[in-house]
């Protein structure tokens, strides 16, 4: 049992208004002249005092109107009484021709049992039979298509490359939980990476995804080389000690790796932008870090944090690992190639956060029972009141 309006049950106190109106009525007694009254002694014919509940049945009777009054305009809800939805089951497959491939069978027979299908890009595009299942290179987006997945959705399959890389974003919000299927990742083994940063040294990614010094570039490698511009960086709207921490981890990087980052006044010579809002004329050419957002976004130039950069509130300050998640965001932005690797079923069924339904679609399925009873005490209540004439 549900009330849709649940602040409407205050009206509950006003039980007392009909217990306080009897409790007076009966405080006030009425005299009745009757012809053997002069025969009565002084201590017989004394006025009786005190509280007198009489008309106990009126009494509850209006108590009785006043609860119905309240549960109809409270929307009583029974889930058991309402009508039961019939089951939609939709799949969604992240655009990948490997992945289709793998769980061919699986969705032909969905099909089969008519249950929809789409890829999981921004449009959601409907798979109608088995010609369907090449991706065509559609960009998939997880996120928007979960956001418009149907609200009347009972199941949902969601079918995923199990690559770290084609995971894009850290969590997504899932209308509901949902069923994954995971499909093998193809890690193709990727070219060795160097940085070369001017005015500074050589860096080298080592096949573990690590930065280290070197000292040149070899001939099957790919260079990555950093200017000084690149490393301007400005602060918005950022507390004193977001600014404190968030200085201190980059004077951290700088230490370790020689990257040599310098604040800007103003946030057009700056590349990295570290703020709580991100401008809807947002540049694609910075790298935005915005702090105390709790939102999740497939930008590859917006990193969000759902806390304040600081000791009190970030566990990345506690822990020390900010400098790790900008220099990785940073190097990502600036042409660096993440290191791909399959990540277990626990670490991707931890990224999907439900988020909760609103009763949208729940109405109350009580209100003609109750303004039938409402009706049928009010009848009594008025009979019995006009008899007595009260």
């Amino acid at each position: 049992m549900q009330f849709l309006q649940p602040i409407l049950l205050w009206g509950l106190l006003g039980i007392s208004i009909p217990v306080l109106i009897h409790l007076w009525q009966g405080r006030n007694g009425h005299v009745i002249d009757w012809a053997a009254m002069h025969w009565l002694s002084k201590d017989q014919s004394t006025v009786a005092k005190g509280f007198r509940l009489e008309n106990i049945l009126l009494l509850l009777l209006r108590i009785l109107m006043l609860l119905l009054l309240v549960a109809l305009l409270s929307q009583l809800f029974i889930p058991m009484m309402g009508k039961t939805p019939e089951e939609r089951v939709i799949h969604l497959v992240q655009p990948n021709d490997q992945l289709a491939e793998e769980f061919k069978f699986e969705l032909l027979q969905a099909l089969e049992k008519e249950e929809e299908v789409y890829w999981a890009d921004d449009n959601l595009t409907l798979i109608e039979d088995l010609d369907d299942l090449k991706s065509e290179k559609k960009e998939g987006n997880i996120q928007v298509s979960l956001d418009l997945v149907p609200s009347n959705t009972s199941t949902l399959h969601l079918y995923l490359v199990n690559s770290r890389i084609g995971l894009k974003s850290a969590f997504y919000l899932s209308p509901l939980k949902p069923i994954l299927h995971l499909g093998s990742v193809d890690l193709t083994a990727s070219q060795i990476q160097f940085i070369s940063v001017e005015g500074g040294g050589m860096l080298e990614v080592d096949p573990s995804g690590v930065v280290v010094p070197s000292s040149e570039v070899g001939e099957t490698g790919t260079l990555i080389g950093l200017e000084k511009e690149d490393f301007g960086y400005y602060l918005g709207d950022v507390s004193a000690t977001e600014r404190e921490f968030i200085n201190a981890s980059l004077e951290a990087i700088k230490d370790v790796y020689g990257f040599g980052f310098s604040e800007k006044g103003k946030i057009d010579s700056a590349r990295l932008v570290f703020d709580r809002i991100i401008s809807s004329a947002a540049d694609r050419d910075k790298l935005y870090f915005i702090s105390d957002s709790f939102s999740f976004s497939e930008q590859s130039n917006l990193v969000t944090f759902s806390d304040k950069l600081d000791f009190e509130h970030s566990e990345l300050v506690q822990t020390g690992k900010l400098p790790e998640v900008i220099l990785e965001a940073f190097l990502e932005f600036s042409g660096l190639e993440k290191k791909d690797s399959p990540l277990s079923y626990a670490q991707i069924k931890g990224r999907f956060l439900i988020k909760p339904r609103k009763n949208e679609n729940k109405k109350a399925n009580l209100n003609l029972i109750l303004l039938g009873l409402f009706a049928l005490c009010f009848g009594a209540e008025r009979y019995l009141a006009n008899k007595r004439g009260l």
